[in-house]
């Protein structure tokens, strides 16, 4: 299945004085590839989603840095699924400029009730257009 993908050009508020992307700043850029996704992808924007009572705290994050990224690069965040559990969805993110892998992410997210954190069943629908983007064994990143 595809993954999905969208581009962030690297600004100057991501670089260190050096020109290179600060690492932390990769975290703000794949959760606004994430916040993209759920709002292009999923057709589920965060405002709907908060309105309507939910949220997606991330639970786990692991990351491997390949290459560094500098000023002005294109990335292209290319988000799959893994496995989608009952409020547990487990993405991998390869971050790449052309064809040069960047960044490597696996990171978990819950569906929870927005105002008591607690984790509550993915709705159908949202489920359904998650599907969309799971990917088999072969095709999750490699640390």
């Amino acid at each position: 299945m595809p993954r999905f993908t969208t581009e962030i050009i690297v600004r100057f508020n991501h670089v260190d004085p050096a020109g290179i992307v600060y690492y932390p700043r990769y975290y703000e850029m794949i959760n606004q590839a994430s916040e993209i996704w759920f709002e292009d992808g999923l057709d589920y924007p965060y405002p709907k989603m908060f309105s309507d009572g939910w949220a997606v705290p991330m639970a786990h994050l692991e990351s491997s840095f390949r290459n560094p990224s500098y000023l002005n690069d294109r990335l292209t965040f290319a988000i799959g699924i893994t496995r989608i559990g009952r409020s547990r969805i487990d993405l991998s993110i390869i971050t790449r400029c052309k064809e040069e892998i960047r960044f490597l992410t696996r990171q978990s997210i819950v569906w929870v009730q927005h105002k008591k954190i607690k984790s509550a069943p993915i709705p159908t629908a949202i489920r359904e257009k998650m599907e969309r983007y799971l990917i088999g064994d072969d095709e999750d990143i490699s640390f």
